[in-house]
């Protein structure tokens, strides 16, 4: 429209005004509109003659989508919605009980779970792609169908087999028990998840398949909890499911379902396990039953649950579990005996606490029978093993000659027994080490086919490590923490039981045992430099055995057990006598003639006849005549006396009929305690204020404790030899 036209069009609607303010408003309007033209023209007559970016990318999409995502719109939709079906009807076969029979393993779960998917889609994918086509398209099509419906079955065997366990721990008011909740995921992931542990017998179980993301707790909250089961229900997430009601802190109830079928139940009570008739069983973790509970629950369904050993009762293993970890001192040796009686007496089967039992009865034996009979078990249960438990042949029964065993060659044991035959051949070759070593029997003929058998029994241990080993590609696989503990010990027993015929494949465990940082491994070479050492004609390479044997003692202190055995190790018993041995093996003192203010002038009093402390404290002559005798200073000279009245007077004490056997063994340490707080006599010790004889009596009891931890001082007992004392 011209602007004269717009003008009168403002000027025919505008009609019925008049005045001045109808001239002003048109005049406006013709203004404005004459501006509007002005722009519109310029603005044209700058404008590019092609199309805009915006118009190219517009263009461009509109034509992907016309030419590839329109055609396959309708297919595309059909595939994924053949796919989704196939899928939920897997996740609802997944309930069906055929579905989740038999024993399967994670490798077998997981490939199920992933060529089942991986069929659903090629298969949804070839149904639509060739179902409208020929008679040979139709073929494939139908070969896609079976595909899919292969992959529905395997999907659904996935989902119904796999491990994966919701755990949830209620109270005694049915509230959900979150801490307790992540206590049982802990102690479930300990005792079946967590690598094998123990050098002499297993702690826990060897048990490792389990994760942390097999283990999933139920949230607190109601609608979080009905959200996470919906979600568990249609996603099949944990097929498992835990639950534990502590009715009580002696009782809980447990039950395990699968698929919401109850697997197995129970009720855990703290009197039926024994522990409350063992000290301290009070407060044993209940918890730890229930991990085993759920544990054997899961090892009924899975073939690769292997590091049981034998053990088919859940009361057997939880308290195999509770010895080998709240009871693993020795100082608690008589409670973990009984809880393992118990566990034998339940599950006779179960091999690692028919193990521990022996150990504990009989490693720590010093008399030559004990011993015997322990080796006697040892070889037993070896030769039972591998008799009963060989693995399943590599080959059919018909392609095998008739009469040839049906186990794999060079792998004695099955896997599942795998470990606690090595702990089993470990334990019988030190104690033979230390059966030949007993003073009185070590040259008993008897003993040759031990020895021999048991030289026969380290070599074979070695090999096993090294077999098991294997290749992983172009690398072998590292030894674990506990094999690397094992070789040392296994190489070093080789030698020391006089084994010479294979030193070319044992020699680079021996340096390597040289280099270990397990103590266990360190002792099993100052053994093995000792046995050497005790062969030798030539006293210069003996002395040099016995500074190795040393060495490698005084390392392997560092650890505890090791330390409140060595002195009770017979194989060591000649060396008790060395002031080397007795000051790494702590080894209480029992001549107080070992003291500090005696020894020194030992040589000088035995000239004079003074042979004991009693003698020195009656000696007849003055003091002034004992200081010249001794070349010391009358002040000296009166502490030597005070000292040596000290010491007769606890010699006393540890004499009478009623006196304690402890103090008759720790008596020179006792005083060496006093006299390290400034006590030289017995008059000293009476004008002690009771304050102060209170404080002095703990930080005596203070030093025998930590001196000598392996017997364990009680304080009111150490409180009574020093009362004693006072005259």
């Amino acid at each position: 429209m011209h602007s004269a036209d717009l003008s009168a069009g403002i000027r025919s609607h505008d009609a019925p005004r008049s005045g001045p303010r109808r001239g002003k408003s048109v005049a406006l309007v013709v203004v404005a509109t004459t501006l509007l033209a002005g722009c519109s023209g310029s603005v044209t007559a700058g404008a590019p003659t092609g199309p805009t970016w915006v118009e190219r990318w517009s263009d461009t999409w509109t034509g992907y989508f016309d030419g590839w995502l329109a055609p396959l719109a309708s297919p595309g939709w059909a595939m994924l919605i053949l796919a989704a079906v196939a899928l939920i009807v897997a996740r609802l076969l997944a309930f069906v009980p055929i579905m989740w029979r038999g024993r399967t393993s994670l490798a077998t779960v997981n490939q199920f779970k992933g060529w089942g998917l991986a069929l659903i889609l090629t298969g949804s994918v070839a149904v639509v792609a060739f179902a409208g086509g020929g008679w040979a398209l139709r073929l494939l099509a139908a070969v896609g169908t079976l595909a899919v419906l292969a992959g529905i079955a395997g999907c659904a065997r996935g989902l119904a087999t796999d491990r994966k366990i919701s755990v949830q721990v209620r109270d005694d008011a049915g509230q959900p028990a979150e801490s307790r909740t992540r206590n049982v995921m802990v102690l479930l992931t300990e005792l079946g998840g967590s690598r094998p542990e123990g050098l002499h017998f297993a702690i826990g179980s060897d048990v490792d398949v389990l994760t942390d993301s097999s283990l999933s707790g139920v949230v607190p909250g109601k609608v979080p909890a009905v959200l996470q089961a919906v979600w568990a229900f249609v996603f099949g997430t944990a097929p498992w499911r835990l639950s534990v009601d502590a009715t009580s802190r002696d009782n809980l109830a447990v039950s395990m379902t699968r698929h919401g079928r109850q697997v197995d139940a129970a009720a855990i009570n703290r009197e039926d396990l024994g522990l409350s008739r063992v000290e301290g069983g009070g407060a044993v973790d209940l918890d730890k039953f229930v991990a085993a509970f759920a544990l054997m629950a899961l090892a009924e369904r899975y073939t690769d649950l292997e590091g049981l050993a034998g053990t088919a009762s859940w009361r057997a293993l939880g308290l195999h579990y509770v010895a080998s970890t709240d009871f693993h001192g020795d100082d608690t040796d008589a409670r973990a005996i009984a809880l393992l009686s118990h566990a034998v007496e339940v599950d006779p089967g179960s091999h690692p606490a028919s193990l521990m039992l022996q150990y504990r009865q009989h490693r720590y034996g010093t008399e030559f029978e004990e011993l015997r009979r322990y080796a006697d078990w040892l070889s037993s249960e070896a030769s039972h093993l591998e008799q009963e438990h060989s693995p399943a042949p590599t080959s059919p029964w018909w392609s095998r000659a008739e009469g040839a065993p049906g186990r794999v060659r060079g792998v004695p044991v099955s896997a599942d027994f795998a470990l606690h035959y090595q702990r089993v051949l470990l334990n019988y070759v030190i104690t033979v080490e230390n059966l030949v070593s007993i003073p009185v029997r070590e040259s008993d003929p008897s003993t040759t086919p031990e020895v021999s058998r048991a030289k026969e029994r380290a070599l074979e241990l070695v090999r096993l490590i090294d077999a098991g080993r294997g290749e992983e590609g172009n690398q072998k696989r590292e030894f674990s923490l506990l094999e690397r503990q094992m070789l040392p010990v296994a190489a070093t027993g080789y030698v020391a039981l006089g084994g010479s015929q294979d030193l070319a494949e044992i020699s680079g465990r021996i340096k390597e045992a040289g280099l270990s940082a397990s103590p266990w491994g360190r002792y099993g070479l100052a053994c093995m430099y000792y046995a050497q050492s005790r062969e030798q004609t030539n006293e210069t390479r003996k002395a040099e055995l016995r500074d190795l044997a040393f060495q490698n003692l005084e390392y392997a202190m560092i650890a505890e057990r090791l330390l409140r055995f060595v002195w009770k190790d017979p194989m060591l018993i000649e060396l008790h006598s060395d002031p080397r041995f007795q000051k790494l093996a702590r080894i209480p003192r029992t001549d107080f003639w070992d003291l500090e203010p005696l020894t020194s002038y030992r040589k000088q009093l035995a000239a004079l006849g003074i042979r004991s402390p009693l003698h020195l404290s009656t000696f007849e002559g003055t003091r002034a005549e004992l200081s010249d005798h001794l070349g010391a200073s009358r002040l000296h000279t009166g502490v030597l006396l005070d000292v040596s009245e000290l010491a007769n007077r606890t010699e006393v004490l540890s004499l009478l009929p009623w006196a304690d056997l402890l103090l008759s063994k720790y008596k020179v340490e006792l005083v060496s305690a006093l006299l390290s707080e400034g006590i030289l006599s017995t008059a000293e010790l009476g004008r002690l204020s009771e304050q102060e004889r209170d404080l002095l009596i703990a930080k005596v009891f203070r030093s025998l404790d930590q001196g000598f931890q392996y017997e364990r001082f009680d304080f009111l007992r150490v409180a009574g030899w020093v009362d004693s004392l006072v005259p």
